[in-house]
């Protein structure tokens, strides 16, 4: 968690700072172009990687020899796949009616073949846990795309300057993995590979669908309510996942490897996944609940009275991220249990529903009935995925609502208290960063106060949980003692 803390964080005000270089160095075309080249390489290389790196992760068994044919294997198929995304670039030039992309696809989707090399040693250093070089290799990406696009933009590149970082960024991270964790090519056989890619498909298809579906609000809310709508329900979206995303972001990172090391002790399964459930509680939940109170002057402060229509659709996005990072996690258990068939067909599932839930909520209250449909749709987006980890490992549903408990009283208590308190400043005329810096102070004090009095023994005993995992401990505490008792 210290090593990915430090490299995402370092570099992600390294890569601000080079985006708002680049945005006053190119126009908005150039920008908007490469855009549309970066969605169609997010979509080929899920392809290409074809669950890969996810397979040499969670299956420990693969011997070198079974990984050395994957390697061969990884190269084939992502070659592969960059043949095929030229012979259809003048297709998806035409689709999105710019002649440019036919050459600039070519040029960008050389990064495929770059993934051919790096799959697998990244999955061997996922597996290790090899979190200080994990760090190193993306903070190098992040940084080389940044000095690339950067000088490229300043030498009057255009669109060529952000195909150039991306091909750099992600070469210097191939070079680094591969240097880490040198592996010989060998010609596959399927009958040697054969387990590894029909896992690493399911979970390649879960993720397309997944994507799909992720992705047709944006669509839809684009193609029925209009430009303007569909900048308001972007704004809101990116508000609401911002905090959430950063909070969970470092244990998320660390659950999928921690869960394929001890895929085979249920027990240990167990104790993690309830502690991993109250942290990860204990982060979103206060700051997507304050969220929801405090949106209305958040969006006049933040992004200004223009910006009113995305109050409504932020509160709806700002709960719907506390299921959202609980329901990653469920995935993640699940992938390392081998149970991506079942995680495969929620998705596709998913993919289905999801569109109409999403079109009956335009038409129900425009962009915010769109957000809605995230959250009302959960007892069949996320509840199935939920009732088959709790059979697959065993784990009681009181132990799981105990888990979260806390923290939703806590959260609960801090609603309670804001809304007393803005009914009783609502007639005084003050300035709304007035008002939002007295509730967020008003509503953290609240949930500290409550968490540290009511619930003081559970956050000593959590405390001391982790201080013997930080010290080289074995976590000898059962689930009850941490996670499952208030």
């Amino acid at each position: 968690m210290a090593w990915t803390a430090g490299a995402k964080w370092a570099t992600q005000l390294f890569s601000w700072a080079s985006l708002l270089i680049v945005a006053s160095l190119i126009s908005r075309a150039d920008y908007g172009l490469s855009n549309m080249a970066g969605v169609v390489y997010v979509l080929t290389n899920s392809l290409a990687e074809f669950g890969v790196g996810t397979a040499t992760l969670h299956m420990a068994e693969l011997d070198d020899h079974a990984l050395h044919q994957l390697h061969g294997f990884s190269l084939m198929l992502c070659t592969g796949a960059y043949i095929v995304s030229v012979l259809l670039s003048p297709l998806i030039a035409h689709f999105f009616r710019e002649p440019h992309l036919v050459v600039l696809l070519a040029v960008t989707n050389l990064v495929l073949l770059v993934t051919g090399f790096q799959a697998v040693p990244t999955g061997l250093l996922q597996r290790d846990m090899d979190y200080r070089r994990l760090s190193i290799s993306e903070a190098a990406l992040a940084i080389v795309q940044a000095i690339v696009t950067v000088v490229g933009a300043w030498l009057g590149w255009g669109y060529w300057a952000l195909a150039a970082g991306l091909i750099a960024g992600k070469s210097a991270n191939a070079v680094m993995v591969m240097w880490w964790k040198p592996l010989a090519f060998a010609f596959p056989r399927w009958k040697d590979i054969r387990a590894p890619i029909e896992f690493g498909s399911r979970a390649a298809i879960g993720q397309l669908a997944w994507s799909a579906y992720l992705h047709s609000d944006g669509i839809i809310v684009g193609r029925m309510l209009g430009d303007a709508a569909m900048g308001a329900y972007q704004m809101a979206l990116n508000f609401a996942n911002a905090p959430a995303e950063k909070i969970s972001m470092l244990i998320m990172r660390t659950a999928g490897p921690l869960f394929a090391n001890v895929q085979t002790e249920p027990q240990l399964v167990r104790r993690y996944f309830l502690l991993l459930v109250e942290t990860l509680n204990m982060a979103v939940v206060p700051a997507m609940a304050g969220l929801v109170m405090v949106a209305p002057e958040a969006v006049e402060v933040v992004l200004g009275s223009k910006w009113v229509a995305v109050t409504l659709p932020l509160m709806w996005m700002a709960a719907y991220m506390i299921v959202s990072t609980m329901n990653s996690l469920v995935t993640q258990v699940l992938v390392s249990q081998r149970q991506t068939k079942f995680t495969m067909r929620v998705s596709l599932f998913n993919m289905i529903v999801m569109p109409v839930a999403f079109i009956l909520g335009a038409r129900w209250n425009g962009t915010a009935g769109v957000a809605a449909a995230w959250l009302l749709a959960t007892p069949i987006t996320s509840l199935p995925s939920a009732i088959k980890l709790v059979r697959q490992i065993g784990i009681s549903w009181t132990d799981y609502v105990m888990s979260v408990l806390p923290t939703l009283s806590c959260a609960g208590a801090m609603i309670v208290v804001l809304a007393v308190f803005r009914h009783t400043i609502g007639p005084l005329h003050w300035s709304s960063g007035l008002r939002l810096g007295l509730e967020i102070m008003v509503g953290g004090a609240t949930y500290s106060a409550v968490m540290f009095t009511v619930f003081r023994e559970k956050i000593k005993r959590y405390l001391t949980f982790l201080r013997g995992l930080r010290g080289g401990r074995p976590p000898d505490a059962e689930p009850g003692s941490i996670a499952g008792t208030v």
